[in-house]
């Protein structure tokens, strides 16, 4: 009940709040009926990013996500978010119970939202992907579905009344990942596909509304050294 009233709120107030548009989420829709296990790997640019994706994910079955552990040191703050679906993971340590909720409920047939680099980044570059993700996937059976978060603001973070972009990829199926039984080779293989894709969704977008990054800044060269036979 918690669930549906917070979802039916956030789907009226974020509509208002932001600009909210989703490309391809019949992608991710499906999962509600077609029976796959699933985990949803997304980059991670905000705290409400969740909300974005479970509601282009829309009604039905509340998602199991992952979410800091800082989140539950308040008992209320704790009890509101297992009841949307969140439950703790210790960043920065192997957190094996984190770990095994995820599986024992991907096995269950719940969908799994996970944001591999582990914290929040800022802008467009994604920071190094972490195993979490590929190993549910691996011991579930699950599908990947890649997703993009974009915030299309001239500093690329969230803003109210700004555009708020949800990608959705299209899934990567387990037979083709072979992650339950490619082992650590199959392992680092998803982990690059994965990442791949969700390159892939960005610069797509930014080439259908025509922006263009701005260009890395490059690291200078070093002076050449003065011949010592000049103006002799």
């Amino acid at each position: 009940m918690i669930y549906t009233i917070c979802l039916a709120v956030c789907m009226v107030a974020f509509r208002i709040i932001f600009s909210y548009r989703t490309y391809n989420k019949e992608a991710l829709r499906r999962y509600k009926t077609n029976g796959r296990p699933f985990v949803v790997v997304a980059n991670h640019l905000s705290m409400i990013d969740p909300i974005f994706i479970v509601m282009a994910y829309g009604w039905g079955p509340k998602f199991s996500i992952m979410g800091k552990a800082e989140l539950f040191r308040v008992p209320l703050f704790a009890w509101f978010f297992r009841q949307i679906g969140v439950f703790p993971v210790e960043r920065g340590s192997a957190d094996t119970a984190a770990l095994d909720k995820a599986i024992e409920d991907g096995k269950k047939g719940t969908g799994i939202l996970i944001f591999p680099e582990g914290t929040r980044g800022t802008g467009d570059k994604m920071l190094r992907m972490k195993s979490g993700a590929f190993m549910v996937a691996a011991r579930t059976g699950a599908d990947i579905i890649p997703v993009r978060l974009i915030y299309p603001t001239s500093t690329r973070k969230l803003k109210f009344f700004a555009p708020v972009v949800v990608k959705v990829g299209d899934p990567l199926l387990a037979e083709d990942l072979n992650l339950v039984e490619g082992g650590k080779r199959a392992l680092r293989a998803a982990k690059n596909t994965v990442q791949e894709k969700l390159d892939n969704l960005l610069d797509e977008y930014n080439a259908y509304v025509g922006y263009v990054p701005p260009a890395l800044p490059q690291a200078e060269s070093e002076p050449k050294a003065e011949d010592e036979n000049e103006g002799n």
